[in-house]
C-alpha cells in the first residue's frame, strides 16, 4: 500500500509562512495558485491549484490565527483543511510565550473518499535577549484508505536574530503508526514492526528586508527501532511584497514525510500571489511619519546616552520601555514638535521599544529589529 501525497497538506505551510502575531490588529489574507508536486517512488508529477483564506486578530497579550485551504490536483485528487492557532502570555513583558493548536483535513476525490487526519500541538516559548528557545509536543491521527495510525512528537530547539537575520535549529522525536507513509518514503522498516521511531534535525535560516522575505530550511532525518533512515531535505521560498497589498510568493525543494499529520514526502515547486484583503488601505506616507521613533547615540565614559524622539500629537501618550527599565513603561516628554526621552544605558546589549496611546510596541528606526513571539517589535543595540 502506498500514501498518496495531497498538495494541500504540503502547501498550507508554505503559504502562510508568518506565525500569529501580537500587535493590535486584524488581518485576513487570500492567497491563489499552482504548485508541482512528485511524490517519491512515482513517476508521475501532480499539478495542484491551491486556494488558502487566512484570518489573524492579535493584541500585544493573544493572538489567534484561523486559515482553511482547498487544493484541486490534476489527477483529480482533491484536499480540504482547516486549523486553527493561538499564542498568549500572561504580560506584555513576560519572556514566556504558550503556544497551540489543532488542525484537521479530508482528501480524496470527494470529501473523505480516501481518508483525513487530525493533529494537535502545544509548544511553550522563553525568549532570551535577541533571541530564545523552547519545547513542544504534537499528537496526530490519520485514517487512510481505511487504515488507521497515531503518532507523536516532541521537540526542542532555539532562535536568534542578528539584524535582518534569524536562524534557529531544533530536535525533534517521532514516533508512529503509519507503516505505509513510512514504505511510500522508500524506507527499510523490519517486516515485523508496528511502530518506528524517527530523530530529526533541522536548521533554518530567515533574512527579511523591505519588501523581500527568504527562508531556507534543512532537515537531517535518522531512524530508530527497526528503521533504517538517513535522509536530508532541503526546501527554499520567497516572497516579495510589490504594493501593499499584493505578495508573490514562489517555493521549491524536498518536504519529509510528516507522520503527525500525515503527509507523505514529496518534492515540490509552487508559485501564488497573495492579497490582503484587510486591512484594505495602506497608511498615507503623513499618517507614516506621524508615529515614527528615532533614536541617537552618545557614547559616554562608561556607556552611552540613548535619546528617543518619537513623532505623535501633542495630546498623545508616548512610552518607551526595555531591558534597561525591566520593560516598564516610561513616558517621553513633549518637546517643541516630538516626544524625547534620555536614557543611560551601560555596556552591554539592550532591547528597546516605544508605543503611542497605548498601542503595539514598535523599534525605532535605525535600529536593528528583533521581532518577539507574537509577531511586534524591538530595537536591538549594543554599547560598547
Amino acid at each position: 500500500m502506498t500514501a498518496r501525497v495531497s498538495a494541500l497538506m504540503l502547501l498550507v505551510a508554505i503559504l502562510t509562512t508568518d506565525a500569529a502575531g501580537a500587535q493590535s490588529t486584524r488581518e485576513v489574507r487570500l492567497d491563489a495558485g499552482a504548485a508541482q508536486v512528485q511524490q517519491t517512488g512515482r513517476d508521475t508529477r501532480d499539478v495542484a491549484g491551491i486556494f488558502a483564506l487566512s484570518w489573524r486578530e492579535s493584541n500585544p497579550l493573544i493572538a489567534t490565527r484561523l486559515s482553511a485551504a482547498i487544493t484541486s490536483a490534476g489527477d483529480s485528487a482533491s484536499a480540504a483543511q482547516l486549523a486553527l492557532a493561538a499564542a498568549w502570555r500572561a504580560s506584555e513583558s513576560s519572556p514566556w510565550l504558550t503556544e497551540g493548536g489543532v488542525s484537521a483535513a479530508a482528501f480524496g476525490q470527494t470529501i473523505f473518499a480516501r481518508g483525513g487526519s487530525f493533529s494537535g500541538f502545544i509548544r511553550e516559548r522563553r525568549a532570551i535577549d535577541a533571541g530564545g528557545v523552547w519545547v513542544g509536543a504534537a499528537l496526530g491521527g490519520t485514517s487512510r484508505d481505511n487504515v488507521a495510525s497515531h503518532s507523536t512528537a516532541f521537540d526542542a530547539g532555539g532562535w536568534w536574530r542578528i539584524g535582518d537575520f534569524e536562524a534557529s535549529a531544533s530536535v525533534t522525536r517521532l514516533r508512529s503508526e503509519d507503516i505505509p507513509l513510512l514504505q511510500a518514503a522508500e524506507l527499510f522498516l523490519s517486516g515485523d514492526a508496528t511502530v518506528y521511531d524517527l530523530v530529526d534535525v533541522a536548521t533554518d535560516l530567515h533574512y527579511e528586508h523591505g519588501p523581500f522575505y527568504i527562508e531556507a530550511s534543512e532537515t537531517f532525518r535518522n531512524g530508530l527501532r527497526a528503521t533504517s533512515a538517513n535522509q536530508s531535505a532541503l526546501y527554499i521560498s520567497a516572497v516579495y511584497t510589490f504594493s501593499p497589498r499584493y505578495s508573490f510568493i514562489i517555493g521549491t525543494g524536498w518536504l519529509l514525510a510528516d507522520p503527525v499529520r500525515g503527509i507523505p514526502d514529496a518534492t515540490v515547486t509552487s508559485a501564488a500571489i497573495r492579497v490582503a484583503l484587510v486591512p484594505l488601505r495602506a497608511p498615507t506616507p503623513a499618517a507614516e511619519s506621524r508615529g515614527a521613533a528615532f533614536v541617537s547615540l552618545s557614547p559616554k565614559s562608561s556607556g552611552a546616552v540613548l535619546t528617543v524622539r518619537v513623532v505623535a500629537d501633542d495630546g498623545a501618550s508616548v512610552e518607551v520601555a526595555g531591558s534597561f527599565s525591566a520593560w516598564k513603561p516610561v513616558p517621553l516628554v513633549r518637546i517643541n514638535d516630538a516626544w524625547e526621552a534620555e536614557i543611560a544605558l551601560p555596556p552591554g546589549s539592550h532591547r528597546v521599544a516605544v508605543r503611542i496611546n497605548g498601542g503595539p510596541w514598535q523599534a525605532p528606526r535605525g535600529m536593528a529589529r528583533v521581532k518577539d513571539d507574537y509577531g511586534g517589535a524591538a530595537g536591538l543595540i549594543v554599547v560598547p
